[in-house]
């Protein structure tokens, strides 16, 4: 996770005036960085002092001026020493201190800016996206999972000059965040990749999960391109309350469909873009419609679709989302960074469509953040396993439990259920053999990527 960001060159009394703060110390204390870990602090850096769920900022003000940060930004309320030469810039709240001196940064850009939403795929459709772009110059992407306030905040003061284009994932776990995480990042074109069950504690419903999503197109441009999953009848016609809408998707009368759409053995798909032919990298038939949001991005900004094809063709995944690993002959996917009810549809009807010389086994960990419907979520899933034939399965997690009593009585595979990824770890440890296709997915707080380095700790790709 990135700890430090690059900003313009300040001085304490000048970020002062920009933020409202009131100012402790030395006026002409300058910074060229940002920072909210003490931990990474360093001299030249200022250190947001921001509360997290188990400690106050506060606390770590110490540590960062100890560390050479030249200035540092707290609560009104904070009462510590300034050592000689440094500063303090005291505010309401320091995360919105953070985020209104983002503000500053993205007023100045004048490149598009592209912003990417949706309850699965929006981390890849990010990374394609980006990926494309690259022949247009500076591109700067919001790293890994950096789709919060705070995380946005930070990639926008990483870019120390604008960017050629900013391509930025928008997350939410709760309703208003979306709406806001725009009116930071005022996109010009933005996508919802699909609206699912997920993070129903925060939204209460799918319906509310979509008014959530949506909410990214509230201030774009009249003109601006609208992109959603065309094969979500009620998304799209929530969506097209914001203006005019492109739909993205498998079925033949979306405005966008992988047209002549084939799976080679690895399951990865190959289709036709503006008559030039893409063969992805990545695994998995949902890639194919990944990768038209990324091309349609690419077209709206003028790059060609041979360029676009060629460039997309090279794009490898990201870590953590139906990544292939292969060690001492079994091939690992590595889907453990989170699971839902739709991704994990997908990632199985991947499994059960690739080929193998040995069985097809699934790992799978709680889904997590489903709120009241979690139980019947989980039973829907061990009802849908037990009907693919698997020859192992693995439940990891106390919610997986309603999952694991769908196990079938007789001929449907070696059923298991643990309740920790350690207890997976060792378990597979003395099952899984050379020719095995394994997939191991669930949501992060399951921490399935400790059973992806216990399968494969060198990491190789496939």
């Amino acid at each position: 996770m990135i700890a430090e960001v690059v900003v313009a060159d300040w001085t304490a009394g000048e970020v002062a005036g920009m933020i409202g703060a009131t100012l402790l110390g030395r006026a002409e204390a300058h910074f060229a960085a940002a920072t909210t870990d003490s931990r990474e602090s360093r001299p030249g850096a200022a250190f947001f002092a921001l509360d997290g769920a188990r400690h106050r900022g506060v606390q770590f003000v110490p540590a960062a001026f100890g560390s050479g940060c030249s200035v540092v930004v707290v609560p009104n309320d904070w009462t510590g020493e300034i050592p000689p030469g440094r500063a303090a810039l005291k505010v309401a709240d320091p995360m919105e201190a953070l985020v209104a001196l983002a503000r500053r940064v993205r007023a100045t850009w004048t490149c598009p800016v592209v912003a990417v939403t949706g309850s699965a795929g929006k981390t890849t459709v990010k990374e394609m996206t980006a990926h494309v772009l690259g022949g247009l110059g500076d591109v700067l992407r919001s790293p890994g999972n950096f789709n919060t306030m705070v995380g946005l905040a930070r990639t926008i003061l990483d870019s120390r000059e604008t960017p050629d284009v900013a391509v930025l994932e928008v997350g939410a776990s709760a309703l208003g965040e979306i709406a806001r995480l725009a009116s930071l990042v005022r996109p010009a074109a933005a996508a919802v990749t699909n609206v699912a069950p997920a993070h129903l504690e925060g939204f209460g419903s799918i319906a509310g999960v979509r008014t959530e999503k949506l909410s990214l197109f509230s201030d774009l441009p009249s003109d601006a391109l609208r992109l959603v999953d065309g094969d979500d009848p009620e998304l799209v016609a929530a969506a097209e309350k914001y203006g005019r809408v492109t739909r993205v998707g498998f079925a033949e009368d979306n405005d966008l469909a992988p047209r002549d759409l084939q799976l080679d053995a690895a399951g990865r798909a190959t289709f036709l873009w503006r008559e030039h032919r893409l063969v992805l990298s990545v695994p998995g038939r949902h890639q194919a419609k990944n990768a038209l949001f990324a091309l349609a991005f690419a077209e709206s900004l003028g790059v060609s679709p041979a360029e676009a094809v060629g460039r997309l063709a090279t794009f490898t995944g990201v870590p953590g989302r139906l990544a292939l690993l292969e060690r001492n002959g079994v091939t690992i996917a590595d889907d453990s960074y989170n699971s839902n009810p739709r991704s994990v549809d997908v990632a199985l009807s991947w499994l059960v469509g690739a080929a193998t010389t040995g069985r097809r086994i699934a790992v799978l960990g709680d889904m997590l953040e489903l709120g009241t419907e979690s139980e019947d979520f989980h039973a829907e899933l061990g009802a849908k396993v037990a009907g693919l034939g698997l020859d192992l399965v693995v439940f990891v997690g106390s919610e997986s439990r309603a999952a694991f009593a769908a196990r079938p009585a007789a001929g449907g595979g070696e059923w298991h259920h643990v309740e920790t990824a350690e207890h997976a770890s060792e378990l597979l440890a003395g099952l899984v053999a050379p020719g095995d296709l394994v997939l191991i997915k669930g949501s992060r707080g399951v921490g399935l990527d400790r059973v992806v380095r216990a399968l494969a700790p060198a990491g190789e790709g496939a």
